[in-house]
Parts: C-alpha cells; sequence; structure tokens
C-alpha cells in the first residue's frame, strides 16, 4: 500500500511496557486477511523492550506508523492521538497485550457492509495470568445503546467503527473504562452496533492489571455511566445492578460450554 493511499482500516494501538505480548499482538494485526490497512503504534514512554519491537517491524513492514511519546499521557490520550492521524475509512482498536483472528476484520467488515451499521463488535477469549483455562465473553446480533447501559458488549480489541462517526478526542482520560464511555458517547445518538458470536479475539488479562481489580472495574463502570450519559440517578442505579449480574456472567461462561 502507497503512502499515499488511504487505507480501508486504521488500526490503533497504544503501548505502555507491553515487550511480554507486543510482537504477537502487532503480528496479529499484520496477518489479517484484510491486507488494506494501517497500524498506528503510540509508545506511550515505555521503559522495556518495547521500542525495539516496534521498531522492528516498521522495519519489515510500511503499513506501521510508530509514534513516540516523551511522557506517560496514558491510553486514552494515546488513542486519542492516533485517531487524529488515522487515515482509513474505518477504524479498529488492538491492546498491545491481546491478538486477533486472522480473518477478524475481513468477517466484520462482510457484516457492516450487509447490515449497514456503522460499530461491530465481536465475542472473545478472556485468558487470566495464571488461571486454568479460557473463557469466552459473548454478544448478540444487534447491540442498541439500551443493551449497553446494561452490560459492555463491545470489548475494545474487537470494536470496528467507521471513520466519520468517531470524533479525534474520543476517549476521556478522567474515566478508568474510556471505551466503554466512547460507545456509550457514540451510541447515544442512536447509532447501534452488530455483533459477531465468535470469538475473533483473545484478551490476556494480567495480574494487577485495571483488568483484573473488580472494585475498580465496578467503580468505572459507575464512572462511564454517570458521565456518558443523561440518564437520572435511579435509571443508572438500576442499569448498575444489571452491569453486576453481567460480569459475574462474563467471567463464569467457560470456553466450549
Amino acid at each position: 500500500m502507497s503512502a499515499s493511499m488511504e487505507p480501508l482500516v486504521s488500526v490503533i494501538m497504544p503501548v505502555h511496557d507491553s515487550d511480554r505480548y507486543l510482537a504477537d499482538s502487532i503480528g496479529s494485526a499484520l496477518a489479517q486477511t484484510e491486507s488494506d490497512l494501517e497500524l498506528i503504534i503510540v509508545d506511550d514512554a515505555s521503559t522495556d523492550g518495547s521500542s525495539a519491537i516496534i521498531d522492528k517491524a516498521a522495519s519489515f513492514d510500511g503499513r506501521v506508523e510508530p509514534v513516540r511519546l516523551e511522557d506517560n499521557v496514558g491510553v486514552a490520550r494515546s488513542r486519542n492521538l492516533a485517531l487524529s492521524r488515522a487515515r482509513g475509512r474505518y477504524v479498529a482498536f488492538l491492546d498491545s497485550d491481546d491478538v486477533w483472528e486472522p480473518d477478524k476484520l475481513a468477517k466484520q467488515l462482510g457484516l457492516m457492509r450487509r447490515t449497514g451499521l456503522p460499530i461491530c463488535a465481536s465475542a472473545y477469549r478472556l485468558q487470566v495470568e495464571g488461571g486454568r483455562g479460557d473463557w469466552v465473553f459473548h454478544v448478540p446480533p444487534l447491540i442498541r445503546y439500551e443493551d449497553m447501559l446494561r452490560a459492555n458488549y463491545i470489548g475494545c480489541s474487537t470494536a470496528l467503527v467507521r471513520r466519520d462517526l468517531v470524533p479525534d478526542q474520543l476517549f476521556d482520560p478522567a474515566l478508568v473504562h474510556e471505551d466503554y464511555g466512547a460507545w456509550l458517547l457514540l451510541m447515544k445518538g442512536g447509532a447501534c452496533a452488530c455483533g459477531i458470536d465468535e470469538p475473533l479475539a483473545t484478551y490476556r488479562v494480567r495480574r494487577g492489571s485495571r483488568s483484573s481489580n473488580k472494585v475498580r472495574a465496578a467503580w468505572g463502570r459507575w464512572q462511564a455511566l454517570k458521565r456518558c450519559t443523561d440518564e437520572p440517578l435511579v435509571r443508572r442505579l438500576g442499569f448498575f445492578a444489571s452491569y453486576a449480574v453481567a460480569a459475574l456472567k462474563k467471567y463464569g461462561v467457560r470456553h466450549g460450554s
């Protein structure tokens, strides 16, 4: 793909000290059967071997665009910076410790074209570090704003969004779950998402990560409901209760069951 051509998909990857899994994550993006993409990697002041891995990937594949930050600004600002550089007609998000199945983008693009919906998410596997086996989080075929108020059906590394729907400053740095807040904001105006109930991504939950801290996760969910919706307090409390139930199911559904 020529640098002067607009890619079909801009893949956005924020990175901070992720050298353990980063090469696999980058490789899963570059190995997509839908190859018309750019991979914008924002190195958020990494102090481990992440920078060298990014440099190597860029030297081998011209679709990789590294962005270096001298100061650690966090995942929300890193994603926003990448969004401001994105040239694709669609935007996908891939965290630096997650991986995609090779046909992830192709299947999602096909479904979005058939349905005309501007957002697509898929089921995904959860690999908990030190845990036993994998879990699968499932998604319905149609995801509405009302559904998202009750549970976050859009895993960030599964999201594919039409670029014209996405502002450059989509992610709020003040939120713990900035991705959930982003989907609420995008869908509050009436946009719906289509879902592929097939695990097209694998999430790694590392010890000490925010995903592994259930109290912090719960606070982040409440925070997003408060800042990114116009719902009154009583309804927010009801939606938060629904989230708690969904969270229990999320970690209780084992792969293959």
